[in-house]
């Protein structure tokens, strides 16, 4: 089969990945339906199929030793897809992932299906002037349509919308999105950087990833922004693990902090449905923690949802 085949099919299945899996004299495709690899085919000869991925995500045909990363869009049934994909090299030859994201138009916070309390909350979270709002989840949990539903409500128009994505899912014409380019050393720190200079009002960080950035993002919330950020973790509670794992400062986390949601997607029937729990901060300035381990060990430091 061809590569539009093989899309064609995995999209006709709702599968959300597609994996060419090399083996001794062929490559098994296998897809991710609810969550779980299916094999779709075996394929004899993967050559020209491998090096039409690598022409269609602009990647370097002659090379099969080193890792290689890219995208690509295709159009299938009438509907624009973006494709992520990952190629690695492995004993037997190039293995490779692609995650299918459909190009649609970004959530609003009430097609999330969002408890009633958690909405409301999240609701007051995110109009306020300055603070940091985490999201949190595994790969794939709906993170950053999350995210988007949240800068949807606060598109009116008034407000300058930064975001720094790797790569962009949602292309709004009112933000200004940016990818970080390793290749000419510019990282989401740099960009998050620059973004402080171009005056503001809400940021969005695709992922924290390092140290660096995390703290920028904290600085960014005590200056005057409202600044969205994800990051990868299995609790809402094992995001402020991370944060002190990076040694993030603490006073300054606890004055930007306003939420952390957490969010998993579970398969109902093969039906992808996100569910949230989140944390919000239910310290005064009386009573407000003075180290790491009071916030990971002592529940009545948070307001808890649900």
């Amino acid at each position: 089969m061809i590569i539009e085949e093989i899309l064609q099919q995995a999209i006709d299945k709702k599968a959300t990945d597609v994996h060419l899996c090399p083996y001794e004299n062929n490559y098994k495709i296998l897809i991710r339906i609810a969550g779980k690899l299916k094999l779709l085919c075996v394929e004899n000869n993967v050559s020209n199929l491998v090096n039409r991925l690598k022409v269609m995500a602009d990647l370097d045909l002659s090379e099969t030793r080193r890792n290689q990363e890219g995208q690509l869009k295709i159009q299938i049934n009438n509907q624009l897809y973006f494709i992520r994909i990952s190629i690695v090299s492995t004993n037997r030859g190039e293995k490779i992932a692609l995650r299918l994201l459909q190009q649609k138009n970004a959530f609003t916070l009430a097609e999330l299906n969002l408890p009633h309390r958690l909405s409301t909350a999240i609701d007051q979270t995110i109009h306020q002037d300055h603070g940091l709002m985490l999201v949190c989840g595994a790969t794939g949990a709906g993170k950053t349509t999350t995210l988007y539903a949240c800068l949807d409500a606060l598109n009116n128009g008034e407000k300058a919308i930064f975001t720094i994505e790797d790569p962009i899912e949602y292309e709004i014409d009112e933000f200004f999105q940016c990818e970080p380019t390793p290749a000419i050393n510019l990282t989401s720190s740099q960009l998050l950087k620059t973004f402080l200079r171009q005056d503001p009002d809400i940021i969005l960080v695709g992922e924290l990833r390092d140290a660096e950035t995390a703290q920028l993002a904290v600085v960014a919330a005590l200056t005057g922004h409202m600044v969205f950020a994800t990051l990868h973790s299995n609790s809402a509670i094992d995001a402020i693990h991370r944060l002190y794992a990076w040694q993030i400062d603490f006073f300054a986390l606890c004055s930007a902090l306003k939420m952390v949601l957490h969010q998993k997607m579970i398969f109902d029937q093969d039906q992808a449905k996100p569910h949230f729990t989140a944390i919000m901060p239910a310290w005064a300035q009386s009573n407000k923690p003075t180290h790491y381990q009071q916030l990971i060990e002592e529940q009545n430091m948070w307001q808890n949802f649900p």
